[in-house]
């Protein structure tokens, strides 16, 4: 008997309180440990908590002695995950306690075959199951799970930014999973805010690991059709045994303790119902980081996880939300599914050397300063802390005519100069259903950019309204992505007079991202002691010669009177445009 199968048949002991102090120590350890006990355990106190409160009330002896043969009689031929347990459990509960036995026997009856008719409290309004306790239908959801050897199901990710960007990541997997074996598949497809959720036939499969038993020892072999290549590795001793639905067993465990439930939504064409949870309340979490788990109204199976709030690098830029989808249960394992196949004149290379090479025979050597450690973790969390920010921005040698930017975190402001005298004024305004941690800006229908452009020269105004899918992105998206590669820098200074501000900056070439020619480069400077930016130079090369855009005169943290964010169109001043872009 393994570990795991001799707890389970000691909960109803622990549960009643029957077992000496060492046994419930090592109870108490297992479940800790083992989302399925822990989620079973519960549900067992929540029984007993339950005949408790019961216990007054009364039935007379041939009663409930039929109502304890009846429930007897449908526990044992009904085909629950541990049905020996849940017997012993029925007829310890109900034999111990006469008075109680008859009610008692319906409310088990109801936890153990997944009914919450009978569930005292329990909330049925308009057959919202998910309303009633998680003891009852989250042991429903786990007798489901006990008959499923096989999952599969679709990972992505979404980067959210601090100002309002979103991107889906192009990148996505397919994942299989059995308990001794795994398999992972990587597309990739262009993406945007409207594509995910939605991906095309036309995904490019990238690469393709296995993992899979040899004896005791584990064999990964990963074929990467980007490159062409193969590698096959032995890890010896590390053949494996675990439950590959460890996950979504946790969080069924945990939805007694969700924060808040959601309102349905629709998912792949199912009805679904969400439960938020802060990740805090497990583990050594911070706080800030959010899950949602979302179950099939109709089957009560889960159909989507999301994970909110982990952090992007060193978290400046934003948060990483890991979605995961499309779940495939099978009840046997295919071997099939889980087969190596290495395609044929594909050869026995490390796809990382190739990408390398790649790499530099399209944008050349690259160039690494030697950057003080921790420098780049100082400047970020300065820039984390920045709400309003003032600056301004201009084409060619100096800031005589240009654009005054003002900016909140969901609200900026553009105000562009000419010869001293206004030309144009531009406000951005976003509005949408959730400011809360688990944003999506892609998720959320209602989400909406308005920008309201007044022209001094020909006294007219516009306004324009963005979606979802494009539109322009907080002034302050730009600082804080550039600052973010302050540890790759081509050049460093140490120490250098700014504006009379004794600053320190970098050189960094935008090659280094994205495919940029060597000809775009980017220069910051940082305030030694505020470790906030001082001044930026951004350079590239068109057709008719070099450009320069300098942005300067920096005002960090200042207190923005409520009506720089609110559209004043003066009088007199025609609409022009519609509406839209």
């Amino acid at each position: 008997m393994n570990k795991h199968r001799k707890i389970n048949k000691l909960l109803v002991a622990f549960a009643l309180g029957e077992l000496s102090e060492e046994l419930k120590a090592e109870v108490a350890t297992h479940v800790s440990e083992c989302p399925r006990c822990a989620c079973e355990l519960k549900r067992l106190e929540t029984l007993l908590r339950c005949t408790g409160r019961i216990g007054e009330l009364s039935a007379d002896g041939p009663a409930c002695e039929a109502a304890e043969r009846a429930v007897l009689d449908v526990v044992t031929n009904r085909q629950t995950s541990t049905p020996d347990m849940r017997v012993e459990f029925v007829r310890r509960t109900t034999m111990c306690r006469r008075k109680i036995r008859l009610v008692a026997a319906a409310a088990i009856v109801a936890a153990v075959l997944g009914g919450a008719t009978f569930w005292p409290g329990a909330t049925s309004e308009n057959g919202k199951w998910w309303l009633g306790p998680p003891a009852v239908w989250g042991q429903e959801i786990m007798a489901k799970l006990d008959k499923t050897e096989a999952l599969v199901y679709r990972d992505q990710g979404v980067f959210v930014g601090r100002y309002g960007w979103t991107h889906v990541s192009g990148n996505w997997s397919k994942i299989y999973e059995a308990r001794d074996r795994w398999r992972r598949d990587t597309y990739y497809e262009p993406t945007d805010e409207d594509t995910f959720g939605d991906n095309s036939p036309s995904s490019v499969l990238q690469d393709t690991t296995w993992q899979v038993p040899d004896g005791n020892d584990l064999k990964l072999t990963n074929v990467s059709f980007e490159f062409q290549c193969y590698t096959i590795k032995t890890l010896e001793g590390e053949a494996y045994d675990r439950d590959p639905l460890e996950q979504l067993r946790f969080y069924v465990s945990l939805l007694d303790e969700a924060d808040r439930v959601l309102e349905t939504k629709i998912f792949e064409g199912h009805e679904c119902v969400g439960f938020e949870i802060d990740t805090s309340k497990y583990g050594d979490n911070p706080k800030g980081r959010t899950d949602r788990i979302w179950f099939d109204v109709q089957t009560k199976l889960p159909v989507r996880i999301e994970k909110h709030g982990r952090p992007i690098g060193n978290g400046l830029r934003g948060t990483f939300t890991t979605v995961q989808d499309r779940f495939e249960y099978y009840a046997k394992v295919d071997a099939e599914m889980f087969k190596p196949k290495i395609p044929d004149a594909f050869i026995n290379a490390e796809p990382a050397e190739l990408r390398a090479a790649r790499e530099k025979q399209k944008k050349g050597q690259m160039v690494y300063a030697d950057v003080p450690s921790g420098l780049g973790a100082e400047v970020a969390a300065t820039l984390k802390d920045v709400k309003t920010a003032v600056f301004w921005e201009g084409y060619g040698a100096g800031l005589g005519s240009g654009t005054r930017i003002s900016l909140s975190e969901r609200q900026w402001r553009r105000d562009s100069y000419s010869n001293g005298a206004p030309r144009r004024t531009e406000w951005f305004t976003i509005s949408r259903d959730d400011q809360g941690n688990t944003t999506f800006d892609f998720n959320d229908k209602s989400f909406q950019l308005t920008q309201t452009i007044v022209d001094f020269g020909d006294k007219t105004y516009k306004i324009v309204k963005h979606g979802r899918e494009s539109h322009p992105d907080n002034p302050m998206d730009n600082i804080v992505f550039l600052a973010s590669w302050f540890d790759k820098a081509d050049r460093f200074w140490g120490n250098e007079g700014i504006d009379g501000i004794e600053c320190f900056g970098f050189e960094l070439s935008a090659k280094k991202y994205g495919s940029n020619p060597d000809t775009n480069k980017h220069r910051i400077w940082f305030d030694n002691k505020t470790k906030l930016p001082v001044k930026m130079e951004s350079e590239w090369l068109q057709d008719d010669g070099p450009r320069k855009r300098v942005t300067g005169r920096f005002q960090w943290n200042p207190e923005l009177p409520d009506e720089t964010f609110i559209p004043n169109i003066p009088a007199g001043f025609v609409r022009v445009g519609a509406d839209g872009k």
